[in-house]
């Protein structure tokens, strides 16, 4: 079965994807991309095997938490944008803010740190990180993006960023249960880079599935009318 056999309606049923039903379509989308995630570490990468002591430090929770509140306020923008609704890049604007902050504050503890230590923070380790966010968010991303571009938005390629950055985001937020750094010099950077090339990954998909729509089109009309 292919992507388009899955999500496309059968005949003379509602789309199953549409401007009016989108917002409540991509949280289905995330709540299965996380549970599809959570099966991915344990069964590839591993729960960290603190865990228990790791859910009672605030560390913990901050990473969940910034991680939480970029897919909301990527997916919000996605919703409203797809929609063509006015201040539509805000949420994605005031989930930048917060990035800004969590960035600030990895630079801070970073030039604290000595050259050694801040060493050990990067590759490969780092791009470990971001591939397995990527990898994470990889089946949110295409059903995601299949779906936003199907509601043909005014600025497909604005809409599949926000798409991309949401799916990512919550991809992290599963990631978390593996990942065993609590520095915010490593957790700041490279978190925030797996999520942002899922939101060029998103960007890229949305303007693909896009294009290759525009392009079934005169077929799908041309079988209509016969």
């Amino acid at each position: 079965m292919t992507i388009d056999e899955t999500l496309t309606p059968t005949s003379g049923g509602a789309a199953i994807w549409s401007a009016e039903n989108l917002l409540w379509r991509l949280a289905e989308v995330a709540v299965a991309g996380a549970l599809g995630g959570l099966l991915m570490v344990l069964a590839w990468l591993g729960v960290r095997p603190d865990l228990a002591a790791a859910v009672q430090a605030p560390v913990f929770w901050i990473k969940i938490g910034y991680a939480f509140v970029l897919a909301i306020g990527a997916g919000v923008t996605a919703c409203r944008m797809a929609r063509g609704r006015r201040w539509g890049l805000v949420p994605l604007l005031l989930a930048a803010g917060v990035a800004g902050g969590f960035l600030t504050f990895g630079l801070v503890q970073a030039l604290a740190m000595n050259p050694e230590a801040l060493m050990r923070l990067y590759w490969p380790t780092a791009l470990a990180c971001i591939v397995a966010i990527l990898a994470i968010a990889t089946p949110m991303l295409l059903f995601a993006s299949y779906g936003l571009a199907s509601v043909d938005p005014e600025k497909p390629k604005l809409v599949g960023f926000a798409g991309g950055v949401a799916c990512g985001a919550v991809a992290d937020v599963v990631f978390g249960l593996h990942c065993p750094f609590t520095t915010f010099a490593f957790i700041a950077p490279w978190h925030t880079a797996g999520i942002l090339t899922c939101g060029v990954a998103g960007l890229l998909l949305v303007d693909l599935f896009g294009r290759i729509r525009r392009a079934r089109a005169p077929l799908i009309e041309g079988a209509a009318v016969e």
